[in-house]
């Protein structure tokens, strides 16, 4: 009889046993130099098992090579759009990325997956052990297991291959091998394979078995999230989720996680809201939904979502409700055995069209205060308001940080525009996306005098309307009721007059801002400079950039105020005391979507959560 020593430690492993255990350890462990003894048969060992993690890699991966029993098949190719729909639009994506954490996401500049994601704690799965035999593996025996224990495991000395199969839920118990190895596998769940790449000898000795699995089944993620809306979902809204003939299953060999024979017929999806389950919610607040469905690999196969009633919490503490407001997509989708797929239906700011240009319907501004602000710092104001002063949202030219002067070096530039979630939808308008909305332009000097002085001589600008603090103008698509009535600030392009400020003061390396102008001037930044010669011969340095300005004014005491917008050329001096800075003044940004979106967001490599 042989004699094996273990920690008694790893007696105590479950959480809730913790205040048992620490009696136990004080006892008995302290009496034997932290060690117990076990008595082992003669001829006999023991295995333990611990569970590594779940691969999330793209290969099929089986008896520790990529599976080749089954015919390749193309790989998923990714397909992203937006769509436009009544009162919100809808990034729409096909793809083989899991839902992430925003932490994850944030930091994979291409938004891999992780290579292995850890099993939880509690999770059934059953170990099949095959003694060889004259080079065959016979069966021996199985027993059920939890992660997150170490249950030890008689075995006679001899040599081995083992096999382990879970449900990956803490519920749903593996059963016991039938009398042969075809084992029949449920529908619609998550099953979970290893087995041993080489033999397990067992020669009188406690031997570890580390136990990666991989999934058998294709795994499809449906997330739904509001990140683009700047808000979370005060409720879960109606979603229903249908396909035909999508959950296959089927027989596999025990002893190789092959399929064997026919699949069975497909039974037809029917997701409902109450399949769908809150991740990674911010500060108990849920911005993402996700409910996954798992099917054996088979032709491509179409997918429909339908999502309604959705109400959001804006941050202004009020909520918006899209009850008027559906969305309906197909999409195909070709389910891989051991792959993971998503359907993404990403909820955005939907914008406001005049002309050929889609403008969001408020202010850029930047915070990382609260709790969506550390990954999703760049976001709308959820009702256009009027903040003059508020700092949040004046940028400098070119600049991505508010208050902050940018780089001189264009390979350190980032436009704020584009960082705002989904990365690249949206962008800083250029200098021609800005002319439309204009009826003259000028130069704006350090005093603020030049341009602003010839507002005032300056008859209205055609299609504009007026406020005491606003200018605006009436668009041609965009309209909502979810976003109030015909004349909301959110329902047409409304710019308020919340300052400018066009000098740069530094001292000790930082800048003094002072707003000028609040409830007079709108001043909007474009991402041009100002190429025209007659204006370059007004500017001291030869530089200047384009920005929009609006403005309530009247000829005289005499006569009506109307709305006036200019095209401003302000100063700038590329390198701003030899720091290597653009030296400009701070104005809002009111953010155009990017054309060149569409194409961008196809890339394999694409990351809808920007890089800061």
């Amino acid at each position: 009889m042989k004699i094996f020593k273990n920690n008694c430690i790893s007696n105590c492993t479950l959480l809730s046993l913790l205040t048992y255990c620490t009696l136990i350890t004080t006892s008995s462990c302290n009496k034997n130099n932290n060690q117990t003894e076990q008595e082992i048969p003669n001829g006999q060992s023991q295995i333990t098992v611990r569970i590594a993690s779940i691969n999330e890699g793209d290969l099929n991966i089986i008896n520790g090579t990529k599976s080749t029993s089954s015919k390749p098949t193309i790989p998923q190719k990714q397909t992203i759009n937006i769509v436009e729909g009544n009162g919100f639009d809808a990034v729409i994506a096909i793809d083989n990325k899991s839902p992430a954490t925003r932490e994850t996401a944030v930091k994979a500049a291409n938004n891999t997956r992780a290579a292995a994601t850890p099993m939880e704690a509690g999770t059934l799965y059953r170990l099949f052990l095959y003694k060889k035999n004259n080079n065959t593996y016979n069966y021996s025996k199985s027993v059920e297991l939890i992660t997150g224990t170490e249950s030890p495991i008689q075995l006679s000395n001899g040599t081995y291959k083992w096999v382990a199969v879970s449900y990956n839920s803490k519920t749903d118990q593996v059963p016991e091998r039938g009398s042969d190895n075809n084992f029949t596998l449920p529908e619609n769940k998550d099953v979970l394979y290893a087995t041993s790449s080489t033999d397990l000898i067992i020669t009188g000795a406690n031997t570890p078995i580390a136990i990666n699995f991989n999934r058998v089944f294709a795994r499809v993620a449906v997330e739904i999230n509001t990140i683009g809306l700047f808000g979370p979902m005060t409720s879960t809204p109606t979603i229903t989720v249908t396909g035909d003939k999508l959950l296959k299953s089927g027989t596999i060999d025990l002893t190789t996680g092959e399929f064997i024979g026919n699949l069975t017929t497909g039974t037809d999806l029917a997701l409902t809201q109450n399949d769908f389950t809150d991740i990674n919610p911010v500060a108990g607040q849920t911005y993402q939904k996700v409910a996954y469905f798992y099917t054996a690999g088979q032709p491509t196969k179409d997918l429909t979502i339908t999502l309604s009633d959705l109400i959001i919490k804006l941050d202004d503490g009020t909520t918006r409700n899209f009850f008027l407001s559906t969305l309906t997509q197909t999409k195909p989708i070709t389910p891989e055995r051991g792959k993971n797929h998503r359907f993404l239906v990403g909820i955005a700011e939907s914008a406001l069209t005049l002309g050929t240009t889609k403008w969001a319907r408020s202010n850029l501004f930047y915070r990382t205060s609260d709790a969506l602000g550390a990954t999703t710092p760049y976001r709308f104001y959820a009702n256009n308001p009027y903040l003059p002063n508020q700092q949040e949202s004046f940028f400098s030219f070119k600049g991505h940080l508010p208050g902050r002067l940018a780089s001189a070096n264009p390979a350190n530039q980032k436009d704020p525009c584009s960082l705002v979630y989904p990365a690249g939808l949206w962008k800083t308008p250029s200098e021609a996306q800005i002319t439309p909305l204009t009826s003259n332009r000028g130069l704006l000097d350090g005093a603020l005098g030049s341009v602003l002085d010839l507002l005032g001589t300056m008859p209205a600008t055609p299609g504009s309307n007026y406020g005491t603090i606003y200018i605006e103008y009436p668009v041609t698509a965009g309209f909502n009721p979810a976003y109030g009535g015909t004349t909301s600030r959110t329902n047409r392009l409304r710019f308020y007059y919340n300052g400018i400020q066009n000098s740069v003061i530094l001292a000790n390396g930082l800048i003094n801002m002072n707003i000028v102008e609040a409830g007079a001037t709108a001043g909007i930044w474009s991402s041009d400079r100002v190429l025209d010669g007659g204006l370059l011969d007004q500017l001291s340095t030869g530089v200047g950039a384009w920005g929009y300005l609006g403005s309530t004014k009247s000829m005289s005491l005499f006569q009506p105020q109307r709305g006036i917008a200019t095209k401003g050329a302000g100063l700038l001096n590329i390198d701003l005391l030899g720091s290597g800075l653009v030296a400009s003044g701070f104005m809002n940004v009111r953010c155009v979507r990017d054309e060149s979106w569409a194409v961008a967001s196809t890339s394999a490599n694409y990351n809808p959560y920007p890089v800061l």
